[in-house]
């Protein structure tokens, strides 16, 4: 991959599809591990981009476990 994303991008996305599935802004928070709400109000803030569903398919060695 040329250009795989960043952890901010896909922290971006998770944080993008949390707010869509109607998860609490706290949840969202402790999730992002920030200090507080108003903190992760202020990372959200300008993020909700554009994002197409593009389907992935990790294999048990590319996550570092057995899921037998």
């Amino acid at each position: 991959m040329e250009n795989p994303p960043t952890f901010h991008t896909v922290s971006s996305l998770a944080n993008n599809l949390a707010k869509k599935a109607e998860e609490s802004k706290e949840a969202i928070q402790k999730n992002n591990a920030h200090k507080s709400v108003n903190t992760q109000l202020i990372y959200q803030e300008g993020h909700d981009l554009p994002f197409d569903d593009a389907p992935i398919q990790f294999t048990a060695e590319q996550i570092g476990g057995d899921f037998k």
